[in-house]
């Protein structure tokens, strides 16, 4: 009890180094706190977040390579194309595990009767093509890949992608059902691609509204390019009514994609040098829309990041610079106290735990604002910033237990100060006499150093006491000889 309230009494008197240092201290905890959590959320976005995400690959034609090989030649693309026997010697070939879904898309012509969605412009482009675009999905997942970006669901169910048999369910858009009176459950006829003569019979099972706008959508043409002529089917309803058979793809109409799935980009990494060890020439692009769209996400993060190390160096850097010379302060001509409490009888060790005291009475709290306040804070701005979809910059306990570890080190270090600041005190220090300048009148003295009796300039305070003692004496002797001869005259 008495450490404490000689600590706080200490602490009181050096109001204006107390304040400082409590506000220092706010600062630096609610910043270090709130840049270690945007650090802390870099480092999990480019690590555990990055290697625990699910990538897909796609393999694509490099067109502008071949144009520039081929800067005269007519050329035919659909000896580019891969075939599903091409795709799946790479996917084989990778020796990891793999999900694949696809799109297929075709030409197809409307039976008589069946109107096909006019674009703005009337026109039907500079090839020839059909007047609908029949596309095959092979799952939910390939809905998110379409040629057109995908699509919203407004009415009715989509089709069923797990199916292993030929269904004649589709998916048309509103304004195709607009066009010709459609709605769930009506039916309508396109022609057979293998033979013109023959019709396949399909059923509308939804309609959808195609996302115009959006990238690689358009509704200009008034054929099978228009986005509002595409016609949803399983994959296994394009295949059994011969959509893949009809054109090879590659041809004018007739779009094969493949997206693999791997479990984490390790995976991905692997697939790409597997499928260029099995043949995959270099005229073809192996890329992960998905890894683009994530680093795209965490770069404006990164740059983050390291602005933020930056700016955590200088806040630590000053603050505890502050610190320090608030604590240097408070303990310069400390002599006196711990020469007093010695002489009571108190211990080295008990002197320097005061100064501690004094030291956590001032920090401690300040800590604790500042976890309150740069924990807060934290939350507040979390959703704000760069990759917030992806990785929360909160802290959370390791990152507060880090911190706090931080500041129990900071406390030590000043407690073996403190040891080593009471433990090179000596006593004699207390005893040293205190020196004054000269002045005019010690011409004596200085005369009297000339002549070698040793006198020195300057005088102590014990030579002043003497000097002072033997002047008294010296009067009194004066006054008492002046007396006895006074009398003397008196008598005579």
């Amino acid at each position: 009890m008495f450490i404490l309230k000689e600590a706080w009494g200490s602490v009181a008197r050096h109001k204006v180094l107390s304040i400082v240092s409590v506000t220092t201290t706010v600062v630096v905890t609610a910043a270090t706190l709130m840049g270690l959590a945007i650090v802390q959320a870099d480092t999990t976005a480019r690590t555990t977040a990055y290697d625990a995400q699910r990538v897909n690959a796609i393999i694509s034609l490099d067109k502008a390579k071949i144009e520039k090989k081929n800067k005269t030649a007519s050329i035919d693309w659909s000896n580019y194309e891969l075939s599903w026997e091409q795709y799946s010697t790479y996917a084989e070939a990778a020796g990891v595990t793999i999900n694949a879904y696809y799109y297929e898309t075709s030409d197809a012509k409307l039976a008589d009767g069946v109107k096909a969605v006019t674009g703005s412009s009337d026109s039907t482009g500079s090839k020839a093509r059909g007047e609908i675009s029949i596309v095959g999905t092979s799952s939910k997942a390939a809905t998110q890949s379409l040629p057109d970006s995908g699509f919203t669901l407004v009415s009715g169910k989509t089709v069923d992608y797990s199916a292993t048999a030929v269904s004649d369910k589709a998916v048309i858009s509103q304004a195709f059902a607009q066009a010709n009176d459609y709605k769930v459950g009506s039916t309508f006829n396109i022609l057979n691609p293998s033979d013109a003569k023959k019709t396949i019979k399909l059923t509308v099972s939804g309609i959808y509204k195609n996302h115009a706008g959006g990238s690689g959508v358009s509704t200009t043409y008034s054929d099978a390019r228009n986005a509002n002529n595409a016609v949803y089917v399983s994959s296994y309803t394009f295949m059994g009514n011969g959509f893949y058979s009809a054109t090879k793809p590659g041809s004018v109409g007739h779009d094969l994609r493949i997206v693999f799935e791997l479990s984490n980009p390790k995976d991905y990494n692997t697939f790409v040098k597997k499928a260029r060890a099995a043949g995959l020439s270099s005229n073809y692009i192996i890329s992960s829309p998905t890894l683009a769209a994530y680093e795209a996400k965490t770069s404006s993060l990164a740059t983050l990041a390291k602005a933020v190390k930056i700016a955590l160096i200088v806040v630590c850097s000053l603050g505890v610079i502050i610190l320090l010379t608030c604590l240097v302060l408070a303990w310069m001509r400390r002599n006196e106290d711990i020469g007093m409490l010695i002489g009571i009888g108190v211990g080295r060790a008990r002197i320097a735990w005061r100064y501690t005291v004094e030291l956590l009475m001032i920090t401690v709290p300040g800590v604790l604002i500042g976890f309150a306040i740069g924990t807060g804070l934290s939350f507040a701005i979390a959703g704000t910033l760069p990759a917030s979809d992806v990785v929360r910059s909160t802290p959370d306990l390791a990152l507060i237990e880090r911190v706090a570890l931080g500041a129990a080190a900071f406390w030590v270090i000043c407690l073996i100060a403190a040891i080593i600041r009471v433990a090179l005190f000596r006593m004699n220090t207390l005893l040293d006499p205190v020196t004054y300048g000269t002045d005019s009148g010690s011409t004596d003295s200085d005369n009297a150093g000339s002549d070698g009796t040793g006198s020195s300039s300057e005088a102590t305070i014990g030579d002043e006491h003497a000097s002072a003692s033997a002047d008294s004496t010296t009067t009194k002797g004066d006054t008492a000889s002046s007396t006895e001869t006074d009398k003397e005259e008196v008598s005579a």
